[in-house]
């Protein structure tokens, strides 16, 4: 009986080791994978300008304005990374309007580029998101032309507007490593803008009052079809 209880015994002994090897090996795997998972933050600050077309006759051009963004990133790979932006700049126009103020946000990926590594990095980027734009209201002075044919100029106040378009952001980028996990960076962007909607663009544009006149209308001060931007932040790398 003690033979057939022995011989019992050994006959679970390798299933037991190949088993706890298995576990073994699992509790490492899921470890390994952890400590692989990567992310980063940034907050960036700069300056962006946005170019109007089909703007009204001998209307100004948007000047140049104060941005910020925060952009997250997942590494899906060791060089791809996907995540999300939102931002904020606002845009000056001419003469007496006041400046725009533009809200955005969306999604984006980041392509690492393998030959910068060490403490310094790049990446090209690009996107797809929504900009959503306020044209506050404001006081100025308009031509009117008035029922018989004459025209003079008349204090008036343009109503805020508002509206909308799709962007396509891409660029390039940088960092550099001076404490870890803390990064400085700065990212080069274009934005390519289309699908644009609201009375902020659309005709016939924001309204106008003018005393002892019908409301009437201002034409739209043009669409966002291109913008260019700089920004310099920090960047948290985990």
């Amino acid at each position: 009986m003690a033979a057939l209880v022995s011989r019992h015994r050994r006959s679970h002994g390798p299933a037991s080791v190949v088993a706890g090897l298995l576990l073994l090996f699992l509790l490492c795997h899921a470890r390994e994978s952890k400590a692989q998972l990567h992310w980063d933050a940034s907050a960036q600050v700069g300056a962006m300008k946005r170019f109007l077309v089909n703007r009204p006759a001998n209307a100004d051009d948007a000047g140049f304005g104060p941005t910020a963004q925060l952009t997250a990133h997942l590494a899906l790979l060791p060089l791809v990374h996907v995540g999300a932006y939102l931002g904020a700049d606002l845009s000056p126009l001419g003469g007496d309007a006041a400046a725009r103020k533009l809200a955005f946000g969306g999604v984006r990926a980041r392509g690492m580029l393998p030959w910068v590594r060490g403490t310094v990095r790049a990446w090209i980027f690009a996107g797809f998101g929504y900009s959503g734009v306020y044209a506050p209201s404001y006081e100025t002075t308009f031509t009117i032309t008035d029922a018989a044919g004459g025209s003079t100029r008349r204090p008036v106040y343009v109503q805020g507007a508002g509206g909308g378009f799709f962007e396509v952001p891409l660029g390039i980028g940088a960092s550099y490593r001076f404490f870890k996990p803390w990064e400085l960076c700065a990212e080069l962007g274009a934005r390519f803008g289309f699908g644009h909607t609201g009375t902020a663009y659309e005709h016939p544009g924001p309204g106008v009052r003018v005393a002892d006149l019908p409301p009437q209308n201002a034409a739209p001060a043009g669409f966002d079809r291109f913008a260019l931007g700089l920004t310099l932040g920090i960047l948290l790398d985990l």
